[in-house]
């Protein structure tokens, strides 16, 4: 049985036990965001409009791609865009900005988050050797620009609602990469991103530092340890966090 057209909401209802896969979510979320969501800088427009044409092509046509490199190339370019977009976006300081509208939203990208994770894990520790032509990137892994745009939601205000998708997040990502042996060293360095992120907020809301810890204490990564990043501070997280 197919989904559900979106509520009046405009999330997207499911019939219950089905999951849609990752094109259909991502290509009723970015139909609608093309109408919706404006960057308020002409360099962030251009940017991004010019993505979601070339990603909105993909997912609507479903087009076939050459080899796994390709489709986890367009993966990481489509978790980008529902970043800057949605994420982003909620957790600036608009005051004009639809949050109920945008909270919806950054429901459903986790959703897309989820799906993508599930079917290409890869895509988390994706990188580029060159500069990319995306300006809100470097040549970070995936997840260490993502994970921060995520964990500024928790505790902020209008975005409760979101707590339990971001727990999915972070408990599909760590079964993801626990489940490829390529991508097990993934674990331990996930895990401590998180807990360096709780034990040095020690002046930020104390709801923030209860809902990472009960994050860490809902994960449980038996495999996890104590291990150093050298290209990481919990700095990458407090500089997207605007509560």
């Amino acid at each position: 049985m197919a989904p559900k057209s979106r509520g009046q909401n405009g999330a997207v209802d499911r019939e219950p036990g089905f999951e849609p896969p990752p094109s259909t979510m991502a290509a009723v979320l970015i139909n609608k965001l093309s109408n919706t969501n404006k960057p308020s800088r002409q360099s962030d427009h251009d940017e991004l409009k010019a993505l979601m044409t070339e990603i909105s092509d993909v997912e609507n046509n479903g087009i076939e791609f050459e080899n796994d490199e390709a489709k986890i190339e367009h993966k990481q370019k489509l978790l980008y865009l529902l970043a800057r977009t949605v994420l982003e976006k909620l957790s600036g300081d608009d005051p004009f900005m639809d949050t109920s509208k945008l909270v919806l939203q950054a429901a459903d990208a986790l959703d897309v988050f989820v799906a993508i994770i599930k079917e290409a894990p890869g895509v988390l520790s994706y990188s580029s050797n060159t500069e990319m032509d995306l300006q809100g990137r470097g040549q970070e892994p995936l997840w260490l620009w993502l994970f921060p745009r995520i964990l500024t939601l928790l505790g902020r205000r209008h975005c409760e609602k979101l707590t339990d998708k971001i727990k999915e997040f972070f408990y599909v990502s760590f079964q993801a990469v626990s489940n490829s042996p390529k991508l097990w060293n993934l674990t331990s360095l996930f895990f401590s991103y998180l807990k360096e992120c709780a034990t040095s907020m020690s002046l930020s809301p104390r709801v923030v530092l209860m809902r990472i810890d009960s994050l860490l204490s809902y994960l449980k990564p038996s495999s996890a340890t104590k291990c150093h990043i050298p290209w990481h501070s919990a700095r990458d997280f407090t500089t997207f966090r605007r509560i």
